[in-house]
């Protein structure tokens, strides 16, 4: 398959995954607003927990359907995004190596992995995955410089770029300092810091959705250029 086939079939494959994941956020939502209105209308019931031992009555369940959306779900599927957005982003970074190496003339192979390797695609390989190791621990903006670097698809734009280093900061925040902003987080997201050190982060609907939007534009402008210049 041609390389502007692969990138073509990332990118549906890719905009679907996000599509499913909003939808999911959406369709959930909706679920929850259903519970609470036939709570309202008068219903009555206890559930108990096997696992945990909780008992919940109906307006128990009521109040925290209200913190089950707007926390839990909303930043999971938050989370979702964003790792959707850096498997993407590194498997076409992966696609265009291997059809480019010579990008990496100047990288320097062990010898043992080129006397174990079946052929030179294989070698070719683990050096890409070596590479891409490496820029992994990049921030963001580190991350489309090294592509621009080879590609040169002139996209995304700095303020794009500057949002989505802020989202994945706020990503980090959720997963590694349990939703805490810290001066980590101050530095990687930079002017765009929405909260101040020390203070819960949240996920807002509208950023929530708006995040969404700008990854599927960033995901959708980069893989139409590089398909435009392939031959």
């Amino acid at each position: 398959m041609a390389l502007a086939d692969d990138i073509r079939a990332l990118r549906d494959r890719v905009l679907a995954d996000l599509n499913a994941a909003h939808d999911y956020f959406t369709d959930t939502t909706l679920a929850w607003d259903l519970v609470r209105e036939v709570i309202s209308e008068g219903r009555q019931f206890t559930t108990w927990s096997i696992a945990t031992g909780t008992v919940t009555t109906q307006g128990e369940l009521a109040r925290k359907a209200r913190g089950y959306v707007a926390e839990q779900l909303t930043e999971a599927t938050f989370q979702q995004f964003i790792s959707i957005f850096e498997n993407w982003f590194f498997d076409l970074l992966r696609l265009w190596l291997l059809a480019y190496p010579r990008n990496l003339i100047g990288k320097k192979v062990d010898y043992q992995t080129i006397l174990e390797a079946p052929d030179k695609d294989a070698i070719t390989l683990q050096v890409v995955d070596k590479e891409l190791n490496e820029i992994l621990y990049e921030r963001p903006a580190g991350w489309f410089e090294y592509l621009e670097a080879r590609a040169k698809l002139g996209c995304p734009t700095p303020d794009e770029i500057e949002r989505i280093a802020e989202a994945k900061a706020s990503r980090d925040v959720l997963v590694h300092n349990r939703g805490v902003a810290s001066k980590t987080y101050e530095a990687k997201a930079g002017k765009l810091a929405r909260s101040p050190v020390g203070q819960r982060m949240d996920i807002p609907e509208d950023y929530h959705r708006a995040t969404w939007e700008l990854i599927r534009k960033v995901i959708a402008d980069i893989s139409n250029v590089a398909i435009a210049k392939l031959p």
